[in-house]
């Protein structure tokens, strides 16, 4: 397995940044064994477009070695818009070749949060409904003031979330104000994790550089009940 030494975290040499030098998520890859009915979960009931989709090439276990792709040659890997301008990729596995994967370990996908707007997020809840798809968690205040969410399943078992600040602009989502606490309450919460000052003074120094748009009430995170 690939990973980054411990040295490369432990040691960074890097300037602390304030602004993110990425430009957010290009594709999300998933993968299935059922490409047709993940894409009418999708495509018809979360009203994700298509935006296309190959077959992808031979050299399966060099790929997968090099790159981290799936182990299969030739097999269906398709693209959907799932907004912000950002796609959603899924692979499609052969049926019966790899085992279900349990999202409840390290460097597993926990699970999936879509944002959308206040009025958007009860349209969603009904379309879920309407089509059969149980709500497992929520809608509820999982961040407050006033930021919502619910949880489901997509038809391969992946856990899907969609959030919303039910009381923010219904265009101009704004999700890192939405949820970037003050400088004091994030101390707070570091202070959970490490009783190094000059760490948690390091992580201060390089948070997000926008106002916040709330200040957070007192009191135990309703998030945590996740």
């Amino acid at each position: 397995m690939n990973t980054v030494s411990e040295k490369a975290i432990s040691q960074p040499q890097e300037a602390p940044v304030r602004k993110p030098l990425l430009r957010g998520i290009h594709h999300l890859a998933l993968n299935t064994d059922d490409l047709r009915t993940t894409l009418d979960f999708y495509v018809r009931i979360l009203g994700m477009p298509l935006v296309g989709g190959l077959i992808t090439g031979g050299n399966a276990t060099q790929r997968a070695a090099s790159r981290g792709n799936p182990p299969f040659d030739h097999i269906p890997h398709y693209f959907l818009d799932m907004g912000g301008d950002s796609t959603l990729a899924f692979f499609e596995f052969p049926k019966g070749k790899t085992a279900k994967a349990d999202r409840n370990t390290v460097a597993a996908m926990q699970h999936v949060s879509f944002v959308c707007g206040p009025r958007r997020f009860p349209e969603m809840k009904e379309r879920l409904e309407r089509n059969g798809v149980e709500i497992t968690f929520g809608p509820k205040i999982v961040i407050p003031p006033n930021i919502q969410s619910m949880y489901f399943y997509d038809p391969n078992g992946i856990r899907l979330e969609i959030t919303a600040d039910m009381d923010g602009d219904e265009e101009n989502l704004d999700v890192i104000r939405s949820f970037r606490l003050h400088d004091d309450e994030m101390r707070k919460e570091l202070a959970k994790v490490s009783q190094d000052r000059r760490w948690i003074e390091s992580m201060l120094a390089s948070m997000s550089d926008v106002e916040p748009m709330y200040r957070r009430p007192n009191g135990p995170n309703p998030a945590s009940e996740k």
